[in-house]
Formats: C-alpha cells, structure tokens, sequence
C-alpha cells in the first residue's frame, strides 16, 4: 500500500486482529482498504481484499494453513497477510500476496 491512510487502515486493523479476531469488524476494514486499494490502482490489494472478506464471511475465520507447517512465524495467517500488504510494493510480498490469492480462489471457487 503507497498511501499513509491505506498503511494506517491496516496497521489498525492488524492491531485490532491481534487482540480479538472480529468477523464483522474484519470484513468492514478489509472493505474500506479494499476502496483505497482502488484509488491507489493497485489490482492485487483489491483482489486479495474481496476474496479475503469473502472467505471470512463464508467461513467465519481466516484459517487458510498458508506457509510451511515447519515454518511458524507466531501469527495468524491474517496477520502473516496484512504485514505483507503493509509492504506489497515489495517483489517478494507481493509474490506471496499472489500465493494467498491462488489459495483462496481455489477454495472459495474451485
């Protein structure tokens, strides 16, 4: 995210899921960063966005087993997702963005 106010929607919102996970809260911001997403031009946050509150709302949780089972980076895999969009000007962020992405159509979709 290039934009003070798109890094600080999801600072906050990170802060927020690391203290309770909140389905509803969760959809809400995801569905206002997904909005500056789209004024900054940036096709993968707003992509990530949608499937992301979609899946939460199909499943009620984030629980996407995303990473390596010998890799655990003590955080949630919503965590995990939006430290990457705090940097998805980041080849390598944006890379796995775009993992995440493939994982959640295949399981909302495929």
């Amino acid at each position: 995210m290039i934009s003070a106010k798109g890094n600080k929607k999801i600072e906050d919102l990170l802060a927020s899921v690391r203290k309770k996970f909140n389905g509803e809260e969760v959809i809400e911001a995801l569905k206002e960063i997904r909005e500056i997403a789209r004024e900054e031009k940036n096709p993968a946050l707003v992509k990530i966005c949608r499937l992301c509150y979609t899946y939460i709302q199909e499943n009620e949780n984030f629980d996407i087993n995303f990473g390596d089972e010998d890799e655990d980076l003590g955080m949630t895999d919503l965590e995990y997702l939006l430290e990457l969009m705090l940097q998805s000007e980041r080849e390598v962020n944006l890379q796995e963005i775009r993992e995440i992405r493939d994982l959640l159509t295949t399981e909302l979709y495929g």
